[in-house]
């Protein structure tokens, strides 16, 4: 990755990918154990799912999943059906191509879709509207809080420290050294597969649902994308933590109390019904936190979201 590459570099996020993702925590929840909390309380109804075992089946892979049903961003938030659109769109010959390099690929669903791709894809953006409903629609707003402060903090290092600072903590699995970023490098045993982008940028998405792995996709080229476990994602489904009494007696009891909250992401509103304090209260704790270094806040839009920095973490843990 050249100067060209770095400067095309972007964030950004995928509803339909959280959905998928979210059916493979339910295939395989012990790989994304952090997320089991989250199997328990999730209702829903795989019979009440249409075309879902040809969902299954194009997930049974652990190790490939179809990129046309991952499309990359093509904007920072894309909403849901403009995604679904685009996996309905997938040329015909590349679903073909990506099912037969599939291990179910000769079951009867996964013969069917290459046979009529276009009938396929119809049922596989229903069958993903579906699930969206079920499985993230109830808690979208939390995990794209998650989303949003990765993306904030993500940003701030790739300002402050360039692509080495952006790199270095965002998975055992990546490495950047010398203009090149590596991926797998552990995995054994390890084959690198060189890849060019020939000016082409990348982009990168924090997911939730991939935890705890790193994912690529570089077909076509011009789409190159890195998927990676958000900060915050371990913390996604639990309540806070109680307030260490060393903590309370350093910063007072009330803003010790909001430093750990905000392991995730929180609105002042978030904060002041959790905490039972005004939001007065919570704002005038919050600027004294902020002057220490302690939380930084991003406004997206309308929505202005408080999250604890670095220096916020080491001192809360």
């Amino acid at each position: 990755m050249g100067g060209a590459e770095m400067a095309r570099v972007r964030f950004a996020l995928s509803p339909v990918y959280e959905t998928v993702m979210a059916l493979d925590a339910l295939l395989r929840p012990g790989v994304h154990a952090v997320h089991l909390p989250w199997v328990d309380q999730v209702t829903w109804r795989p019979a009440d799912v249409p075309h879902l075992r040809l969902l299954m089946d194009l997930l049974h892979d652990d190790t490939v999943k179809p990129s046309f049903l991952l499309p990359p961003p093509d904007s920072r938030l894309p909403d849901l059906e403009h995604e679904l659109r685009r996996v309905g769109s997938t040329p015909s010959a590349r679903v073909r191509t990506e099912i037969a390099g599939l291990r179910r690929a000769r079951l009867g669903p996964l013969q069917e879709m290459a046979a009529d791709p276009r009938d396929g894809l119809r049922a596989v953006v229903e069958g993903l509207r579906t699930c969206y409903a079920e499985l993230i629609a109830p808690y979208w707003t939390r995990v794209r809080r998650i989303l949003e402060a990765d993306i904030t903090y993500r940003a701030g290092l790739l300002a402050v420290g360039g692509a080495e600072r952006l790199f270095a903590d965002l998975h055992d699995e990546v490495r950047w050294s010398g203009g090149e970023l590596t991926v797998h490098h552990s995995r054994a045993p390890y084959a690198p597969e060189p890849l060019t982008l020939l000016g082409h940028g990348m982009v990168l998405c924090p997911s939730v649902f991939c935890w705890p792995r790193v994912a690529v996709g570089t077909r076509p080229v011009a789409d190159g994308t890195l998927r990676y476990p958000a900060r915050g994602v371990a913390a996604l489904w639990h309540e806070p933590e109680p307030v260490p009494d060393a903590l309370a007696n350093l910063l007072g009891r009330t803003r010790a109390a909001l430093l750990v909250a905000l392991a995730q992401p929180a609105t002042t509103g978030d904060l002041a019904a959790r905490l039972d304090v005004t939001a007065a209260a919570v704002s005038q704790h919050l600027n004294v936190l902020r002057a220490a270094r302690l939380v930084t806040t991003h406004r997206d839009g309308r929505v202005v979201l408080h999250l604890r920095t670095e220096r916020g973490d080491h001192l809360a843990t």
